[in-house]
């Protein structure tokens, strides 16, 4: 008799989890927006699901949507997360540098303030729009 787990239930499984997970912290995302903790998140659960759905790709009738999905929400939140750590970077240095270099800093952190704020907007409506379906 044949004890083995049913690899396409199990893939299935998995991929429901992760989608789950992802849905979370789209929700979390909506509502606090600010500090960059949960953008980050969202694209690590992002990837964490695209990573399965490419592994499982045989066992998950659309896991190539959620592989474009997935993809798509990265692109477009990789803006602001991009500016997110650049600009806290930055900050951690600013703490030893002189008031020369203070000001210097402050100058170039003003373009990330600002790319980030533009890239706000789209990155919020793909987590919005992104619904990650379920396999069946």
């Amino acid at each position: 008799m044949n004890n083995a787990p049913d690899v396409t239930a199990w893939g299935k499984f998995l991929i429901s989890r992760r989608i789950d997970e992802l849905r979370k912290i789209q929700r979390k995302a909506r509502k606090r927006w600010s500090g960059g903790k949960h953008v980050h998140k969202l694209r690590t659960h992002a990837r964490r699901l695209r990573a399965a759905a490419e592994d499982l790709r045989s066992c998950i009738s659309n896991a190539q949507q959620l592989i474009d999905e997935s993809k798509d929400l990265g692109h477009k939140t990789g803006q602001v997360r991009d500016a997110d750590v650049l600009i806290r970077r930055l900050r951690g240095y600013r703490r030893f540098a002189g008031p020369a270099e203070r000001a210097e800093i402050d100058t170039v952190c003003e373009p990330l303030f600002k790319q980030r704020k533009a890239a706000r907007k789209p990155a919020k409506d793909a987590i919005d729009e992104i619904g990650f379906r379920k396999p069946k």
